[in-house]
């Protein structure tokens, strides 16, 4: 009779002891295979949600963006470039400023060297005694920078068409849009009436530049020119003086600070949430990970140790009660190859059934704990064949090796000395 045979009537004297090995290492195999693909599904669905957020940032802040530039057309400009020569506090005091050519507006607009300065805008401002009151005649030219123009990008300023005026909150009183009015001599259709702003527009009469140079008798002549800067990191207001002197060396700029930064601080504030966001999931899938992965690396050598454990008891049992059949075969003449064979072929054959049955069960005991969890804990089951490769070699292995000491235990056992016990 062969061994295989021995084997296989040794399993159908002995089934309990072949189907607890058989188990034990199936368990074994599961485990191996279960954890490692749940820690890859976890790790791919966390990936997916890093990447899915990152995406929304962009997009948002893109939004975001556009959002901004309509906050910063209502807030104003912030950007006021007059002559070099002008005082800033009769400025803003006495609306007193050096004219300079309404020529600098083009030039500047043209300059591809400008990049951080947009929808410019030509004024000429003079006070004026307009209806018994003080009022600031307010003549205005908006022009789009060459950027701008690259990008197609529409000024925030619409300009005022020729023969109308718009009226500041103070000044209009019970006038109206479509009512006509006289300015310094010459009648002007109302354009519009500004609601009332708590600021310096509601005495402002705001025209088209040229009939305002015309009015006051200084033609081509412009006293500031209020801009947008562009968001930019760093000293925003040195880079725009360098652009400047480039281009107007007889000028200087002044920022409305707190309006400069409205845009940027809106931005930075919903950009650092968000990737604070990212950074806490990402946080938090790393230790999940490190978690997951040291259950893991204590866990199945855990398992495996078991597993070895039980098969080697079973083993050494299995010799125990088989040591007459030993005896006998080894003075039927049978050599040492046959008698470890006697053990090891079921040791082997019981990890090779418990590997393939490990395997299946680790695989469906994933699934059936993914199909379980939350949606967007896991992503779908992946099968890793090289894994899979692994364990099932892996079984067999690990099964022979635990039955290796009982089978050299029965090896060594003199026949005569068990014959005649």
């Amino acid at each position: 009779m062969s061994v295989w045979k021995l084997v296989l009537a040794e399993i159908r004297v002995r089934p309990w002891s072949f189907a607890i090995a058989t188990l034990v290492i199936g368990v074994a195999t599961a485990a191996v295979i279960a954890g490692p693909l749940l820690l890859d599904a976890y790790t791919r669905q966390t990936d997916q949600a890093v990447a899915r957020l990152e995406q929304e940032t962009q997009q948002e802040l893109a939004a975001l963006d556009k959002q901004t530039k309509r906050i910063m057309r209502d807030l104003g400009i912030n950007l006021r470039i007059v002559h070099r020569d002008t005082k800033l506090g009769g400025l803003y005091t006495e609306f007193k400023a050096v004219d300079f050519p309404e020529a600098y507006i083009d030039r500047l607009a043209q300059a591809p060297q400008i990049q951080t300065i947009v929808h410019v805008i030509a004024t000429l401002q003079e006070k004026i005694k307009w209806h018994n009151r003080t009022a600031l005649l307010v003549g205005m030219r908006p022009v789009l920078t060459a950027s701008q123009k690259n990008e197609e990008k529409p000024h925030m300023v619409k300009p005022v068409e020729p023969g109308t005026v718009i009226l500041g909150y103070e000044l209009a009183g019970d006038t109206k849009a479509g009512d006509v009015v006289e300015i310094l001599g010459k009648r002007f259709r109302v354009a519009s009436v500004r609601p009332q702003s708590g600021t310096l527009e509601d005495v402002q009469l705001v025209m088209d530049l040229h009939e305002a140079q015309e009015l006051v008798g200084k033609p081509g002549r412009i006293h500031q020119i209020l801009a947008l800067n562009c968001k930019c990191k760093g000293n925003r207001i040195s880079r725009i003086r360098r652009e400047l002197e480039s281009v107007l060396p007889d000028t200087k700029v002044t920022e409305h600070l707190s309006r400069a930064t409205a845009r940027e601080k809106q931005r930075d504030a919903v950009e650092k949430s968000r990737r604070k966001q990212i950074a806490r999931l990402k946080e938090e899938r790393r230790r999940t990970e490190a978690a997951q992965a040291t259950l893991l690396g204590i866990l199945l050598p855990l398992a495996v140790a078991f597993s070895a454990a039980i098969v080697g008891l079973l083993s050494w049992l299995n010799v125990r009660e088989r040591r007459s059949e030993v005896g006998i075969l080894r003075a039927l003449g049978k050599g040492g190859g046959t008698i470890a064979w006697l053990f090891l072929g079921k040791s082997l054959l019981v990890g090779t059934v418990g590997g393939i049955l490990g395997c299946a069960g680790g695989y469906l005991v994933a699934n059936q704990l993914i199909a379980s969890a939350e949606a967007a804990t896991f992503a779908e089951l992946a099968w890793d064949n090289t894994l899979a490769l692994l364990a099932m070699l892996g079984a067999p292995f690990v099964a022979c090796m635990a039955a290796y000491l009982p089978t050299l235990s029965a090896l060594t056992q003199d026949p005569a000395a068990i014959l005649s016990s």
